[in-house]
């Protein structure tokens, strides 16, 4: 079998009941031969795994049955396209439950989307019983089960992503100050630090009236009348994200709403 990862030991678990009650373990896929199996499979392993098999759309019926899951099980062909907005659309209805996925043929671009959209890991077919408890132990444990393949594939992209990121930012803030003087740069620099007026003209060497006139420059070139817009402006400008503190105001507006 191929290496598996999990994380280390002091990962906190989600959702976790079952060092105090059986394992609530709900299979939400179609009733064939692979589902059969699989609940036979877990039966016979450990009898402190409580297994619910419900069909797919019946997870709101079965709900009290299954008395809030520890872990789903989850068909990969039940599976639809947007994946991303099916998974989603479990992690919505059951709030913190582990989430494993199950199936044959699996591609390693596929297993990356489903990781990626906030599954914790998946079972193969190829996989012996022990394996799956394994698996399930895992991620009720709150660690993750993939395929070390597939968890370089995740760092190689965050490195990637970390250095394209940093890589905008830098262009973004050259391109900012190719419209500045150097004087302007020196005093913008010492303004997004949430310096006073007076703190700014000691670091720089300028007078109080000579600090003044430069922010009004810079007021003047960003469109805005004090030095905290200011500020706002210089990070929307930076920000490889539209409208930065659009997003900031309309994110904690949300979360007021919650």
């Amino acid at each position: 079998m191929k290496e598996f990862y999990t994380a280390p030991q002091d990962v906190t678990a989600i959702g976790n009941k079952h060092s105090i009650d059986k394992t609530r373990v709900l299979i939400i896929g179609q009733h064939d031969f692979s589902v059969d199996g699989l609940t036979s499979m877990l039966e016979a392993q450990d009898s402190n795994y409580l297994v619910t098999c419900i069909e797919p759309g019946q997870a709101r019926i079965a709900k009290p049955a299954a008395a809030e899951p520890d872990v789903l099980l989850i068909q990969n062909e039940i599976l639809r396209e947007p994946l991303e907005h099916f998974i989603h659309g479990l992690i919505a209805e059951y709030p913190g439950v582990r989430m494993l996925v199950f199936g044959k043929n699996m591609k390693d671009d596929h297993l990356y989307r489903l990781v990626r959209a906030g599954v914790h890991g998946y079972i193969k077919e190829r996989m012996s019983g022990n394996d799956i408890k394994c698996a399930l132990d895992c991620v009720i444990d709150g660690n993750t089960w993939i395929e070390r393949h597939i968890l370089e594939r995740f760092i190689s992209t965050q490195r990637d992503f970390d250095t394209s990121l940093e890589s905008q930012f830098y262009s973004k803030i050259e391109k900012l100050c190719s419209h500045l003087t150097k004087r302007e740069t020196e005093i913008l620099c010492e303004v997004v630090k949430g310096l006073a007026i007076k703190q700014i003209a000691e670091h720089v060497h300028l007078s109080h009236q000579g600090v003044k006139m430069h922010l009004a420059k810079l007021f003047r070139k960003f469109n805005v009348s004090n030095r905290n817009q200011l500020i706002l402006a210089t990070f929307n400008e930076m920000s490889p994200a539209e409208d930065l503190s659009l997003l900031l105001h309309n994110g904690l507006k949300k979360r007021l709403h919650l």
